[in-house]
């Protein structure tokens, strides 16, 4: 009997001593909460900062373009010079070949032709006020910064030179202005114009990019998916093919 005693107080001391260690874990429990506080912290710092890069990220993509954008400018007005000076030596070329005698024949027909000459000057003119205005537009982005006053200024032109070489330029930069305004409906009117009504512009391959990313913005994976294949079949050198892949890769 005293020796099951014994062993029933063996039994008893053994299982509180037993009972006694969790108090040690609990009491360390503090620690856990230190340890995943200062996680907590570490996570929330590493968001600002992906949060302020991407932020970078996004001004510097932004300045990009505006960048791509003037040196496309330069370069299409550039190629227009050329062309005219080429017209014009040609018509020299043709003037200078002509004979004497048609010359002396065309006397009579010169003198009927001072409306033909008030109409080129008038042409001239309205080309010059075509120039002007556009140049007026493209200098509020680009050295105003005046991004607000660029929308309607874009617009008024594209409504009084409809026939204006610099239309589906026009069309991209106010589908520009609009995106960063975070205006995507609107912004994807202007695009989709480029791209559906002007194939030969330089500026589509750009406009189907601006699509793919406005189909993203909207949670339109799919639609931005075909965007972007489309830039790589259609424009597989460009500089939207390379972005557009990146936007492929980060979609997988």
């Amino acid at each position: 009997m005293i020796k099951f005693a014994a062993i029933s107080m063996a039994a008893v001391l053994s299982t509180a001593s037993w009972a006694q260690a969790p108090v040690v874990s609990v009491g360390g429990s503090g620690s856990v909460n230190e340890r995943l506080a200062e996680l907590e912290r570490g996570f929330s710092a590493r968001s600002q900062a992906q949060i302020e890069q991407q932020r970078q990220l996004n001004a510097m993509q932004q300045e990009l373009s505006e960048l791509r954008g003037l040196l496309e400018e330069q370069s299409y007005r550039l190629e227009q010079v050329i062309e005219r000076q080429r017209s014009m030596l040609v018509a020299q070329q043709e003037a200078a070949s002509a004979p004497a005698a048609d010359a002396v024949s065309a006397s009579a027909p010169a003198k009927r032709s001072g409306s033909e000459t008030g109409g080129n000057a008038a042409a001239s003119t309205a080309a010059g006020d075509e120039q002007e205005a556009y140049d007026r537009a493209v200098n509020l982005v680009l050295q105003d910064k005046d991004y607000t006053a660029a929308i309607p200024a874009f617009a008024r032109f594209i409504t009084q030179y409809p026939e204006s070489t610099y239309v589906p330029n026009a069309h991209y930069w106010l589908g520009q202005l609009l995106y960063a305004q975070k205006r995507f409906d609107q912004s994807k009117a202007q695009f989709a114009r480029v791209a559906e009504a002007y194939p030969k512009s330089n500026k589509r391959a750009d406009s189907l990019l601006k699509l793919g990313l406005i189909a993203r913005e909207q949670n339109a994976d799919a639609q931005a998916r075909q965007y972007f294949e489309q830039i790589l079949s259609e424009y597989a050198a460009s500089s939207a093919a390379r972005l557009a892949q990146e936007h492929l890769n980060t979609m997988k």
